[in-house]
């Protein structure tokens, strides 16, 4: 079955629509780890402790950001939201052999991708009552969160990436590199905010 010039039209306005928050998701990952960086943290320690509060809310916005997003994107429980395995449907018409593939790539993290489900659920959308995120899920180190959501960014920007050239909207790997330059400008712009105030408490 061909898919209409009217579907295609609406698949491709949600593709864009995906690959915003895609580079949403990017960016709040790269920012995050500018400032959770242990050497930016030491090379900076005076910035840091000066500004305690806007600090840890901006780290701490992030990551929430992260959390809800990842949940937007990877969410296949409704039928009546947008995400990208409801656009990944559409590609049964289209090309059954990349849509049996994304939904390989993504049933591959799927043990991932519920951990931070759960902490949108768990802390940030509906808190559990019962337990402290720290009763539920403890203490994660650095380098293993850093790992993990590098992982998830790396999925989702595959899989919009995909899905834009199979749409019509632009070339998968100029989505990508789209993606990871806006990503880059984020973390360039980080360190260069903590270079300015640094320069100010000297």
């Amino acid at each position: 079955m061909v898919m209409e010039k009217e579907s295609m039209a609406v698949f491709a306005d949600h593709v864009r629509e995906m690959n915003e928050r895609v580079t949403e998701l990017s960016r709040s990952n790269a920012i995050l780890w500018v400032l959770q960086d242990a050497s930016n943290y030491n090379r900076y320690n005076k910035v840091f402790f000066n500004r305690p509060d806007f600090f840890n809310a901006i780290a701490s916005s992030l990551h929430q950001e992260f959390c809800v997003i990842t949940y937007q994107l990877f969410d296949n429980k409704r039928n009546d939201v947008k995400s990208l395995p409801s656009l990944i449907k559409y590609l049964s018409s289209l090309d059954a052999a990349l849509e049996r593939k994304l939904k390989s790539n993504i049933d591959a993290q799927q043990a991932l991708l519920d951990k931070y489900f759960a902490y949108r659920h768990k802390i940030y959308a509906h808190r559990d009552k019962a337990k402290s995120p720290w009763d539920i899920f403890g203490e994660v180190p650095k380098p293993l969160a850093k790992r993990e959501m590098e992982a998830i960014v790396r999925l989702a920007r595959n899989t919009v990436s995909a899905l834009s050239g199979a749409s019509g909207v632009n070339k998968k790997a100029k989505i990508s590199k789209a993606i990871r330059l806006r990503e880059n400008r984020a973390r360039w712009d980080t360190e260069l905010i903590l270079k300015a105030l640094d320069k100010q408490l000297i």
